[in-house]
């Protein structure tokens, strides 16, 4: 099980890498029009930020593991999966609403 935590423990950084700094998801999303009802700003900074510490704590438990200072159990390893699972979810709806807000056909008038 040791390869599992190791495995997740260098997948995670990247993931967040992806999630907060590369794709500049978070660049001008104040200033961009924006006619959501749902996804307002506050509930955006709420997700994201929640997101990322779900991320830094999944990466924290995995290093303590790998140190032996918490034990491994199924019920563990569920919850690294969940963690996981959250931030690569989270990843994939971000490029999904990346490629169709700029794939979007221009409305052009006269």
């Amino acid at each position: 099980m040791r390869d599992f935590y190791a495995t997740v423990a260098q997948v995670l950084p990247v993931v967040l890498l992806a999630f907060v700094w590369d794709s500049k998801y978070f660049d001008g999303l104040s200033e961009r029009q924006r006619n959501v009802r749902f996804w307002t700003l506050k509930r955006v900074r709420i997700y994201a930020l929640s997101v990322a510490t779900v991320i830094i704590a999944d990466l924290a438990v995995c290093l303590l593991v790998l140190a032996g200072t918490v034990p491994d159990s199924a019920g563990l390893r569920g919850v690294v999966i969940a963690g996981v699972a959250l931030g690569l979810v989270s990843l994939l709806y971000r490029i999904f609403a990346t490629i169709i807000t700029n794939t979007r056909p221009v409305d052009r008038e006269g």
